[in-house]
């Protein structure tokens, strides 16, 4: 596991017991994206949650399927130990998504909620929950594209020139590794959700406080009391004075069909690589 990897595991590990308290936007999302999952028409008997965190998710569709097995997977141990509190039918793995220790075509639903940005290689991640699922089996996930936090992202640009926030690619890239790889009848769509926060401070806690503020190209540091009252001032604040933040969230669907000469593309430029 490389550095940057292990930084967001020790990240997440040390906000485990703090997490429900500041998930906001994932309990939102994961209550969108169920919402999605009981729309479609499946009666799944396997189910692999990608990224599953403390379980909100993983609760929710153990209620909705309660026959079917459900593997919780997420490589945060912490998460995982209160994941199981939620789920006691469920058989949680502590893993990455980019190295899925499980064996090819075993479940009926694979689903994942703003668990993609964080993959190094987003292409290769698909490619492996391809060949998990059965054939008909069914993709659902969330994730977040490049307008997410774009005003933490202005202001704190008015400190220096490096990258204190991750970039996050648009959800076209989603949908073409999608395609490229053989799934069937991919459809990617996006919304904004804007959360507002009365102060500054609360803006960061909201990232600290969930363990999601590990930026993959610099390592990570506390802002020095200047660098907090540059990123301050440089904020943006709506008419209500309050600070406004911004995920545009992307939601992807799609399903395994087996076609008449199955062969997978695998000679493709992953998309970390586009530029």
């Amino acid at each position: 596991m490389d550095n940057y990897k292990k930084r967001i595991r020790e990240s997440f590990n040390r906000r485990a017991d703090t997490y429900d308290n500041y998930a906001i936007i994932q309990k939102e999302v994961a209550g969108r994206i169920f919402d999605r999952l009981s729309g479609i028409k499946i009666q799944p008997t396997s189910i692999l949650d990608l990224g599953c965190g403390t379980g909100s998710l993983t609760q929710k569709i153990s209620a909705l399927y309660p026959n079917a097995k459900i593997i919780p997977l997420d490589f945060s141990q912490e998460m995982l130990k209160i994941c199981r509190t939620k789920i006691n039918k469920a058989n949680p793995i502590c893993a990455d998504i980019e190295n899925i220790p499980i064996d090819e075509s075993r479940f009926d639903l694979i689903i994942s909620s703003l668990t993609f940005h964080w993959a190094t290689d987003l292409y290769s991640t698909f490619l492996q929950i391809y060949k998990l699922l059965k054939d008909g089996g069914c993709f659902l996930f969330s994730s977040i594209g490049p307008d997410t936090l774009f005003e933490l992202r202005e202001a704190l640009s008015k400190i220096d020139n490096k990258e204190r926030v991750n970039r996050f690619i648009d959800m076209h890239h989603y949908g073409d590794a999608l395609l490229k790889i053989g799934f069937s009848d991919p459809v990617v769509d996006n919304e904004k959700i804007i959360i507002e926060y009365e102060n500054f401070s609360d803006v960061l806690q909201s990232l600290k406080k969930i363990g999601a503020n590990t930026v993959e190209k610099i390592a990570d540091k506390k802002l020095t009391r200047q660098d907090y009252r540059g990123a301050l001032h440089g904020y943006s604040i709506n008419e209500n004075s309050n600070y406004p933040v911004t995920y545009e969230v992307l939601y992807g669907l799609a399903w395994k069909k087996t076609p008449s000469n199955p062969k997978i593309n695998e000679d493709v430029i992953p998309i970390k690589a586009i530029k």
